[in-house]
């Protein structure tokens, strides 16, 4: 098994398939993907890293060989129900309980990983420039903090 150090979440609101379509690398995608309707899908055993991180801006081998990532698809701030005018609020609580189950369970396999938005790589902001992703972030991880 590979010593995992990071557990990535990657998130987009506007995201439906959970797969980029502009992916030219063999083995890019997800380990795992959360949909809007609140299923965990698992397009890659975690075994097998993916190749989600790129570079040059970082040194993929660095994350890429250490990381298990997650697609959420949809937006992982706490209101997300105001800005997607398209889901339901039950339909995202169940996506984001779906995500949470889904931390906690890679949180006892992998106790000493640490779980980030792939904008806090390095504490820089890889996709996007916007403070946002990180609160979103840090709430999600305090979510996780409250489950048994």
């Amino acid at each position: 098994m590979r010593n995992i150090e990071y557990i990535f979440i990657d998130s987009d609101r506007k995201t439906r398939a959970g797969k980029s379509r502009h992916h030219v690398l063999p083995d890019f995608g997800y380990h795992f993907v959360v949909n809007k309707e609140g299923l965990v899908i698992s397009p890659t055993d975690v075994s097998i890293p993916v190749h989600l991180i790129p570079g040059p801006i970082y040194d993929p081998d660095k994350y890429n060989k250490c990381s298990i990532c997650i697609r959420y698809c949809g937006s992982l701030l706490p209101h997300a129900w105001l800005i997607d005018q398209d889901a339901s609020c039950a339909a995202l609580m169940r996506q984001r309980a779906a995500l949470l189950r889904l931390l906690a369970e890679l949180r006892k396999r992998f106790p000493d990983a640490k779980i980030l938005g792939v904008s806090e790589i390095d504490g820089k902001e890889l996709y996007c420039k916007n403070i946002m992703v990180s609160d979103a972030m840090n709430v999600l991880r305090k979510e996780l903090s409250d489950l048994p």
